[in-house]
């Protein structure tokens, strides 16, 4: 099976930095709660620190203590009536819960995130607590209810001018048509985030596209087109120095040499996957190491048998 790039899913899962309460987030928050008369319930200061030590403990690995906290600066931040504090809250109790395998709390909580950012007016954090509830729903394997919440995100993204977020959405969107067999589906969602990276100068993000639909066209067994994608998504990899990224696809390129027999190709890029992945400390690299050693004897046998019929 060729690797998937998931640097679309972390883009639309760590959008808005759902993952703690960062110095820019709390910024805007007391910028916006400055901005506006509290006339439910008085001040936030206590859900603030509440808050600031569930993050805390978030960072130190401490989800249980987190999502304690967590839960009593939602309770004081609802008194008094901050749905801005209540979401980033919310979403980062809701990630707290996913890293300890808590699914149903994190869904729940997710979707109260959701509702929270649309009371703020916060299109954009609606629109990420939208994309984590499609990615845990994906984990799950309900493929169906996973997309319907990466469409509701796209609606979103779309309409608050965000391309990035908008082409990033798309891809996954198009990894799960994709899952579902709905090939055409995929490739022409794909296209559609192409064109709005190509459209930013988004060298990266056009190469993991690129790479996406190499797959679908693999598994479709398109291989020429396969093929030409792939040396192109490898070919941006190379020219936007992304090392982590150009050993993926050169991974998928040189399975796929090896497969229709094209041995020296294969063994050229699986070199480079094994060179890439040393240097950056890879847990791949072993299994990767493993299969470069395995090409190579059957390179040599392949080579031994019609000097010995000679």
């Amino acid at each position: 099976m060729p690797k998937e790039d998931k640097t679309p899913t972390d883009e639309i899962t760590g959008r808005f930095a759902l993952d703690e309460l960062s110095e820019t987030q709390r910024m805007r928050i007391d910028a916006q709660r400055r901005q506006r008369v509290n006339g439910n319930g008085g001040g936030t200061d206590a859900a603030d620190v509440l808050a600031r030590r569930g993050a805390s403990y978030a960072a130190l690995g401490q989800n249980g203590q987190a999502i304690a906290f967590y839960q009593q600066a939602v309770d004081a931040y609802r008194v008094a009536n901050d749905p801005s504090g209540e979401a980033v809250t919310l979403a980062s109790m809701a990630s707290a819960h996913w890293q300890i395998g808590h699914t149903e709390e994190a869904v729940a909580a997710y979707v109260d995130a959701a509702d929270a950012y649309r009371a703020a007016g916060s299109t954009r954090g609606q629109a990420t607590a939208l994309n984590c509830l499609g990615v845990i729903h994906e984990q799950r394997n309900n493929l169906e209810a996973a997309l319907g919440y990466h469409e509701q995100a796209l609606a979103l993204l779309f309409d608050s001018d965000d391309p990035m977020g908008e082409a990033a959405t798309l891809d996954v969107i198009a990894v799960l048509q994709r899952k579902l067999g709905r090939y055409d589906d995929a490739l022409s969602t794909h296209r559609d985030a192409l064109a709005i990276r190509r459209t930013h100068n988004d060298t990266s993000g056009e190469a993991s596209t690129r790479h996406a639909i190499a797959v679908c066209y693999e598994e479709k067994g398109e291989v020429e087109k396969a093929i030409a994608f792939y040396e192109w998504a490898l070919s941006l990899r190379r020219r936007a120095i992304d090392y982590r990224g150009e050993a993926l696809t050169a991974y998928n390129l040189a399975k796929l040499y090896e497969r229709i027999g094209k041995l020296g190709e294969a063994e050229s890029l699986l070199a480079r996957v094994v060179e890439i992945e040393a240097s950056i400390n890879s847990p791949d690299l072993p299994r990767d190491r493993s299969e470069l050693a395995a090409l190579r004897q059957r390179i040599r046998g392949e080579a031994a048998v019609p000097a010995a019929q000679s």
